[in-house]
C-alpha cells in the first residue's frame, strides 16, 4: 500500500492508493512550462524598456553635447550637468532593465553577490543623482544672488 499526496490536494489529506499516481493528477514535463503573464505585465515591461532606451540615449547625447561645446564661462554648470548625466546612465543600467527583468521572472537568478552589488550600485547612483541635483540648485541660487 502506498500513501501519496499531491501539491494540489490539501496539506493534511492523504489517500490510501494502490497505484503511485492513482489521484490521476498530471504534471508537466520540466522543460514544458507555460508563461501565465498578464497583458499589463507586457505593458509595464515595454514602458520600462522605452524608459531605459530614451534615458540612456538622451544622457549620452547630453554628454556628447557637453564635450562638443565646451564653454569656459560655464565650467561649473557643465560639470554638474555632466555628472548628473553620468549618474543617470548608471541609474538606467542598474535599475530600469533589472525591474523589467524582475517583472517577467519569479525570482533573482544571478546569485547573492550580484544582487548585493546591484543594490549597492543602485543606491550609489541614485544618491549621486540626488546630491548632484541639490548641488546644482544651490549653485544656481548663488549665481542668481550674485548677478
Amino acid at each position: 500500500m502506498n500513501f501519496t499526496s499531491s501539491p494540489l490536494m490539501a496539506a493534511n489529506s492523504s489517500e490510501e492508493t494502490t497505484d503511485w499516481n492513482a489521484s490521476e493528477t498530471t504534471t508537466s514535463a520540466p522543460g514544458s512550462w507555460s508563461l501565465n503573464i498578464h497583458w499589463t505585465t507586457y505593458v509595464i515591461v515595454s514602458v520600462q524598456w522605452v524608459t531605459f532606451f530614451v534615458g540612456t540615449v538622451g544622457n549620452l547625447i547630453v554628454l556628447a553635447v557637453l564635450l562638443w561645446r565646451r564653454s569656459r564661462s560655464q565650467v561649473g554648470t557643465q560639470l554638474f550637468v555632466g555628472s548628473l548625466a553620468i549618474a543617470d546612465i548608471g541609474l538606467m543600467f542598474s535599475t530600469v532593465w533589472v525591474e523589467a527583468y524582475d517583472e517577467l521572472q519569479s525570482g533573482w537568478k544571478f546569485g547573492i553577490i550580484q544582487c548585493k552589488l546591484q543594490c549597492i550600485w543602485q543606491f550609489l547612483t541614485m544618491n549621486c543623482s540626488i546630491w548632484t541635483l541639490a548641488a546644482l540648485s544651490i549653485d544656481r541660487y548663488y549665481v542668481r544672488l550674485c548677478y
